[in-house]
C-alpha cells in the first residue's frame, strides 16, 4: 500500500485505515493520469481514457480553503485530469497508427483496384456516419448528475465537468474519506453519462483501421495501387 499525500500533512490514524481499505481496488498508478488543483489539497485520478479512478481529498484541506470553495478546487483537479488523459491519447496516435498495418496482414500485398478503394471509402463513411450519430446524441445536452448521499451534484458535455456543487455545511463537518466518496460518485457517474464507452476513444471500426494502416505506409499503399514507388527522374519521355 502506498501511504503517499503527496505533500499532505500527516493524517490521523483512522484515516490511514480507511485509504488503505479503499486502495485494494486501485488502478495501477502507471496506468493513470492524475489532475491537480493549484492549492494542491484535491487529486482526481483517471484513466488513459479519462475514467474518474480515484479522489483524493488532504486531510487538511479546510486549513487551505474554504468549504464553500472546495468545489472549484475539485473541478479544477478534474479537467485536469481530463486535459492530461487528451495529450496522452494525442501522444500515442501517431504509434497506433505506424501499428495498424499489421491488422492488415490477410490482404499481403495484394493489389487494390479502383473497386476495393471505392467499397473502403464507403466503409469508412458508414463507420463514421454511425460515431456522428451517437455522438450527436450527447454532444449538445448537459448531463447531472448527483450523490446518493444528496451532497454532491454536477453537471458535464463531452467528458468535461461543467459545474460542481458540493454542500458546504456538510463538508465542513464531514470526514474528508466521506467527501471523497460522494465526489468520486458524481464524478464517475458524469463521465459515464457524458461520454459513452464505445464513443470515448473516437470513430473506429475495421474500415478505418484499414484505411490508418495504409495512409501510415505511403509506399505500401502506392505498391498495392500498382504506382511506382521510388520513380527513376530520369526515365521522361
Amino acid at each position: 500500500m502506498d501511504d503517499r499525500r503527496w505533500g499532505f500533512e500527516e493524517a490521523e490514524d483512522w484515516e490511514y485505515e480507511e485509504t488503505g481499505r479503499r486502495s485494494d481496488n486501485a488502478t495501477d498508478p502507471g496506468d493513470t493520469l492524475v489532475g491537480q488543483d493549484a492549492d494542491q489539497i484535491v487529486q482526481v485520478v483517471v484513466s488513459p481514457e479519462a475514467a474518474v479512478v480515484a479522489v483524493r481529498l488532504s486531510p487538511r484541506w479546510r486549513q487551505t480553503v474554504d468549504p464553500r470553495a472546495l468545489h472549484t478546487s475539485v473541478l479544477s483537479a478534474a479537467n485536469t485530469a481530463t486535459l492530461n488523459a487528451l495529450a496522452r491519447n494525442l501522444e500515442e496516435v501517431d504509434s497506433s497508427a505506424a501499428a495498424a498495418p499489421s491488422n492488415d496482414a490477410g490482404s499481403g500485398e495484394s493489389a487494390l483496384s479502383t473497386q476495393d478503394v471505392e467499397r473502403l471509402l464507403n466503409a469508412v463513411d458508414a463507420e463514421l456516419h454511425e460515431f456522428t450519430a451517437k455522438l450527436s446524441a450527447i454532444i449538445d445536452h448537459p448531463v447531472r448528475i448527483e450523490s446518493a448521499g444528496g451532497h454532491v451534484r454536477g453537471s458535464a458535455q463531452r467528458g468535461q465537468v461543467l459545474t460542481l456543487d458540493i454542500d458546504s455545511a456538510w463538508a465542513g463537518r464531514a470526514r474528508h474519506t466521506e467527501i471523497e466518496t460522494e465526489l468520486i460518485e458524481v464524478l464517475q457517474g458524469l463521465h459515464k453519462a457524458s461520454t459513452p464507452g464505445d464513443i470515448a476513444g473516437g470513430p473506429s471500426g475495421s474500415a478505418i483501421s484499414e484505411l490508418m494502416g495504409l495512409a501510415a505506409d505511403p509506399g505500401r499503399l502506392m505498391r498495392r495501387l500498382g504506382m511506382p514507388t521510388n520513380p527513376d527522374p530520369t526515365e521522361r519521355k
